[in-house]
């Protein structure tokens, strides 16, 4: 004997199927209808149990408010359950693809299960219908996105070295100390300018400063190196052209000091001649050949011509080897 007529409970093809399941209780093992209710509700515990992702809904006709917004598919998990440790993320407006509040996350602040209306921090626009809406951890949104609009707040999170990622990261700030952050960028700062200033042909400490002279028709003094602050230098120049000129030249300082190359006759200065001393005649030299100077002040050195007299062609390259003295002491070539 049927209890109700098998159209009812199979269905028909209209909108007027009167036989109601609602207290059918899940069985696998049980009737068709048992079967059913069984398979839903573990496909509803499926779609719920996402990482970080606890559903989502379609906002409905006459939704228009950047904090409200009602998901019936939703309701029914007890007043408050979504309160502040989850977030709704507008996955798609549907009036206006690609603007606010499309992509924005907004923490939820209250939940009414009888109607499943979420209240929001307000989005940047009117949530429309038919806009698509998720509900997230905040696990999930703590994780960050590729925008400025990252909301989440962890000013909670208490240092511990074995925890989560976030308390971790806390455990090493609170390690590196408070300050840590601008004093890396003021170092990484002075890094940069200080690597600049080395490529450029100076330093900060000590370095190498190289000029290149290429001399053409009635050259005069010419500045090579420019100085600040207090360094001690040692000087070589290497010829790599030979050199022509009706007289001869020094290297010193402007300050008119000893010379620290000594006055050398420019003709003798021929390719592959490392010029130290008044007699350039080798392309091999020790180091201890170069005398080493004291510069106080920031006294420039310059190649010095003699009075009256020009050097007319060939090429030299010189090189400053230099050692501050002064927390304000570097040799750069001259521009």
């Amino acid at each position: 004997m049927y209890r109700d007529h098998p159209d009812n409970i199979l269905g028909v093809n209209t909108a007027d199927n009167l036989f109601s399941s609602a207290a059918v209780t899940a069985n696998a093992d049980g009737s068709m209808i048992e079967r059913q209710e069984y398979i839903q509700q573990q496909v509803a515990a499926i779609s719920t149990a996402l990482p970080g992702c606890f559903g989502w809904g379609i906002a409905p006709s006459g939704t228009d408010s950047t904090t409200e917004v009602v998901i019936a598919a939703l309701a029914g998990y007890g007043d408050d359950f979504f309160n502040d440790k989850y977030y709704m993320q507008i996955l798609k407006n549907a009036d206006s693809a690609g603007n606010a509040p499309e992509k924005q996350i907004r923490k939820i602040t209250d939940y009414a299960t009888a109607t499943g209306t979420f209240t929001c921090d307000a989005f940047g626009a009117a949530i429309g219908a038919s806009d698509i809406c998720l509900i997230l951890h905040e696990s999930v949104v703590a994780i960050g996105r590729d925008d400025n609009d990252n909301i989440i707040a962890t000013t909670n999170v208490a240092a511990n070295a074995d925890g989560s990622i976030l308390e971790r990261l806390e455990y090493l700030q609170s390690e590196l100390g408070a300050s840590v952050g601008a004093s890396i960028s003021t170092d990484i700062a002075a890094i940069k300018a200080e690597t600049a200033e080395i490529k450029a042909g100076g330093g900060i400490g000590s370095g190498i400063a190289r000029k290149t002279v290429t001399f053409s028709d009635d050259t005069t003094d010419i500045s090579l190196f420019t100085v600040t602050g207090d360094v001690i230098v040692r000087l070589a120049a290497v010829c790599t052209t030979n050199v022509e000129s009706s007289g001869g030249c020094n290297i010193g300082v402007d300050a008119g000091a000893e010379p620290i190359i000594a006055d050398t006759d420019c003709t003798t200065l021929e390719a592959g001649d490392i010029w130290h001393d008044a007699s350039p005649d080798k392309s091999v030299e020790a180091i201890t050949v170069l005398k080493e100077f004291i510069i106080a002040n920031g006294v420039d050195i310059t190649l010095d011509i003699q009075s009256e007299k020009k050097v007319d062609s060939g090429v030299i390259n010189f090189y400053c080897i230099w050692t501050a003295l002064s927390a304000t002491g570097a040799v750069v070539a001259t521009a």
